[in-house]
């Protein structure tokens, strides 16, 4: 063997035979262990942020959905309020109206029908008389009021001099939340 090719504190002088010295390598078994018990620890703090994380988009989802709801129950009952040309009855909790549509040929007359919206259970109805439309299911609350004037104070019941109707719905939502959603409609035939 040439010793000129090998730094001189690698070799070493054994029972009168040259042999190389090399430095250890690998781990200690403590090594591996806190390098476990590290990841573990970590991948624990991961596992945690992320299920954070998922849970608060499902929540914002769901939530989405909810909203989404309480618009389209809004559109519909907007929509049938505006062409209200007299009320039958009304309470705090539902109305029964009178309203007149379009006819769906535009050289026939407008159609009159009546309505009753009303919550029933979980749910939101409108009632034509011969069908029953559920607009919004998960419905904690409906509140009706009726006001002569816009800044005007809140009645429970329908005379002839009220002009606006104000609609508050309460729908359930995740997580045992509750949504309001609160709008105002003034009938155009009234």
């Amino acid at each position: 063997m040439c010793n000129a090719l090998l730094p001189r504190h690698t070799l070493q002088r054994f029972s009168g035979v040259m042999q190389l010295i090399r430095p250890q390598t690998g781990f200690s078994l403590i090594e591996i262990i806190m390098a476990l018990l590290l990841l573990g620890i970590m991948g624990a703090v991961a596992v945690l942020g992320i299920s954070r994380v998922v849970t608060g988009f499902m929540v914002s989802r769901d939530s989405a959905a909810v909203a989404g709801k309480g618009q389209l129950v809004f559109l519909r009952l907007s929509r049938e309020f505006r062409v209200i040309t007299s009320v039958t009855s009304a309470s705090a909790n539902s109305i029964t109206f009178v309203a007149l549509h379009p006819a769906a040929v535009a050289s026939d007359p407008p159609v009159s029908k009546t309505y009753t919206v009303a919550k029933s259970g979980n749910t939101v109805t409108l009632n034509d008389g011969a069908n029953t439309d559920i607009l919004v299911d998960q419905v904690n609350a409906l509140t009706l009021g009726y006001y002569d004037t816009y800044n005007g104070t809140s009645q429970t019941t329908w005379t002839s001099s009220r002009k606006i109707i104000q609609i508050t719905i309460v729908l359930n939502g995740p997580e045992s939340s509750t949504h309001s959603f609160t709008t105002r409609v003034a009938p155009r035939n009234i």
